[in-house]
């Protein structure tokens, strides 16, 4: 029988790998530009923090609630190069890069923390390394998968999170930084309105959409809710975070599938290059990545 973390875990990876390609969707087929797609992507905050707000409390605010604020306003600004991305290449090839996540926040921490790199983490490092050359290099036109520049800033920014959360979560309880950083993502897209350029986006955007463009971001945004709740909740019960986090890398696969499916039922929505030298280049790149990530995480 399965155990009930793995379960979870396998649940919440397929929530989140949903959410990509409904950005993906959501990008191309109903918005104005990625500024909309930013602040429509924070409309919802205000909803969820409003509930925060209504069974956690307000919270007590210190120096440290700073913390929450900023990776909240970070997590929104990571989006803006995700969606770039996501603009320009194919889906599946850019998750599967996310397996880089962990690698680049084990650096940062040997960088900004001082903390030891393990003979098995630069093995994992180097492998993964491997892994992401053969998804990212197109070796017909000898250039970088399309996207790989914005990708790349966007899990560097990710990685920097997970090192500033994990410390912001000893200065507070998990629901108080939660709450203050639904509060952050929600200020992100109110700053979006400084920019003249953004908000003129933006406020095309709103006077042009409808209920059809709510209720996709809605839904887009409990997805990777869903997702993100599942994941908490196997961290809570699995034997050691190095399990989940190896789990985790599933999303990859789900991605691969997932395109597959799409470009073969909805071709006219959704569009990879399927070809078989293509996807046997994805799957042996994800699996390679996928062992690097589990020598990294043991």
């Amino acid at each position: 029988m399965i155990n009930h973390w793995l379960f979870i875990t396998l649940v919440g990876t397929l929530f989140w790998a949903s959410s990509n390609f409904v950005d993906k969707y959501i990008l191309d087929k109903r918005t104005k530009g990625i500024f909309d797609y930013l602040f429509f992507s924070t409309i919802t905050s205000w909803f969820f923090l409003v509930i925060l707000l209504f069974f956690v409390g307000l919270p007590e605010l210190t120096v440290y609630s700073l913390i929450p604020i900023f990776t909240g306003i970070l997590l929104i600004a990571s989006y803006g190069f995700y969606a770039r991305a996501l603009e320009q290449g194919d889906t599946s090839s850019l998750v599967i890069l996310f397996m880089l996540i962990p690698v680049l926040t084990a650096i940062l921490a040997y960088i900004l923390l001082g903390q030891t790199l393990s003979s098995n983490e630069l093995l994992g490092f180097f492998i993964v390394l491997a892994g992401a050359m053969i998804i990212s290099f197109e070796r017909k036109k000898n250039v970088f998968t399309k996207g790989l520049g914005m990708i790349l800033i966007a899990i560097f920014f990710w990685s920097v999170m997970y090192i500033v959360i994990d410390y912001g979560l000893t200065k507070m309880s998990f629901w108080d930084y939660f709450l203050l950083d639904t509060l952050g993502s929600g200020l992100a897209g109110l700053f979006l309105f400084a920019i003249p350029v953004m908000r003129r986006q933006i406020i095309n955007g709103l006077k042009t959409a409808t209920v059809g463009k709510y209720v996709w971001f809605s839904a887009n945004n409990f997805l990777d809710l869903l997702g993100q709740v599942s994941i908490k909740k196997a961290l809570t019960i699995a034997p050691s975070v190095g399990l989940v986090t190896v789990v985790t890398q599933v999303q990859s696969f789900y991605a691969i599938v997932i395109g597959i499916l799409l470009t073969l039922f909805l071709p006219s929505i959704f569009k990879e290059d399927i070809a078989v030298r293509n996807l046997a280049k994805k799957f042996v790149g994800a699996i390679i990545m996928f062992v690097g990530v589990y020598i990294l995480s043991v």
